[in-house]
């Protein structure tokens, strides 16, 4: 305002002022029409629909830089059949602003995260002494091998247990998150994430730097029943020495746990079927131990928990509300100069502004303690 006035003191006559004003009005009349056009053809878009065809496409992305066979495709389609009795009661639209960056940015990591995981493993491989040797213990453990899980045994079930193993480690994982944006819901989606490989990752290194144990076959001098083509004797070690406790077995156990928090009987069914197969499959194929598969079971139980204390911290202590109330489609508290407003509700002016009136119910109690006095 002062701005203006001493505009309006400046120029011979006031023309110039005139002329100034009149140059500032046609820019103020032109940044709000243009906020009006954009407004208008933002209010005409399909956000839903674009957010679906996004989510697909990021989704797809997802398999095709995993390399997923039909079979996984299939298996995330049967978790996906009764994802409504799981969704949350948010719009889809104001849902896709949060879980489309969130499912971006796993995508992400995924992308980039094999690479980075390769490179510790080598640089463990190459400057770590591990001061613990565990070959010859786990060895003289009774019915440790897991040898007994072979006791039936067929070329088809050797063949699906290798698909179960090979895709198990990524795929158990993003079927969960996959699922849980189509729940709605980014909580789930944090749930599976952090329990799964973003704090697996860095609390098992520690084990795998102070323990050397090597896969069961590798120390039976067994074949290799996943029949892995390894480039050098390097590369076979740096495969065949993380042993304890086993990751496979971590993440499986992870998500058969927050599974079974589903309501959704067939997602709990196909997940707790694939979990079990996968853990399974660890002692059927002579990867790993008795003794690391009870102990990734209790890593990923200890995860979950671990997962479920952070969320609850960070939701209740470090979330603003106002973006709570932005996700969840509440109405912002509005706040006076004097504080928050208690017992009262924001009505509109016909000016355009805003004042606080006392709620119905706290205009019916002042009414009963007039009445009484």
């Amino acid at each position: 305002m002062e701005f203006v006035l001493s505009i309006c003191r400046m120029g011979d006559g006031g023309v110039a002022s005139v002329e100034v004003l009149g140059h500032l009005g046609m820019e103020v009349w032109g940044a709000a029409l243009l906020r009006m056009k954009l407004e208008k053809w933002v209010g005409s878009q399909d956000w839903t629909m674009y957010g679906m065809v996004f989510s697909v496409f990021l989704i797809w992305r997802i398999g095709a830089i995993g390399g997923w066979s039909k079979g996984c495709w299939i298996l995330l389609a049967v978790c996906l059949v009764g994802v409504r009795k799981d969704q949350s009661d948010i719009d889809w639209t104001r849902f896709f602003a949060f879980g489309i960056p969130l499912l971006g940015v796993f995508y992400y990591f995924y992308g980039a995260g094999n690479a980075l995981w390769w490179e510790l493993a080598n640089w463990m491989f190459q400057n770590n002494k591990h001061p613990l040797h565990w070959d010859e213990l786990m060895q003289a453990i009774p019915l440790n091998t897991g040898a007994w899980a072979r006791t039936l045994s067929s070329k088809a079930l050797d063949e699906f247990m290798v698909w179960v193993y090979s895709y198990s480690f990524v795929v158990s994982l993003w079927i969960c998150i996959v699922r849980s944006f189509w729940t709605k819901s980014v909580k789930k989606m944090l749930s599976y994430a952090l329990s799964g490989h973003l704090l697996q990752f860095p609390l098992i290194l520690p084990f795998y730097n102070l323990i050397l144990l090597r896969e069961v076959w590798y120390v039976n001098n067994q074949p290799d029943l996943l029949q892995r083509q390894f480039t050098d004797e390097n590369a076979l070690l740096v495969n065949v020495m993380n042993c304890f406790p086993s990751m496979h077995t971590s993440i499986a156990f992870a998500m058969l746990l927050l599974a079974r928090r589903e309501k959704d009987g067939v997602f709990k069914t196909t997940m707790v079927a694939y979990c079990v197969s996968i853990i399974f499959s660890t002692l059927y194929l002579q990867i790993h131990w008795v003794v690391d598969v009870l102990a990734g079971m209790a890593f990923g139980f200890g995860a979950v928990k671990l997962a479920d204390g952070l969320i609850h911290v960070v939701s209740a202590r470090l979330v603003p509300a106002r973006l709570k109330a932005i996700y969840e489609g509440k109405p912002v508290e509005h706040k006076t100069d004097g504080g928050p407003v208690e017992g009262g509700e924001l009505v509109k002016r016909g000016g355009g502004g805003t004042r606080t009136e006392p709620t119905r119910a706290v205009r019916q109690a002042g009414g009963e303690a007039m009445q009484a006095h």
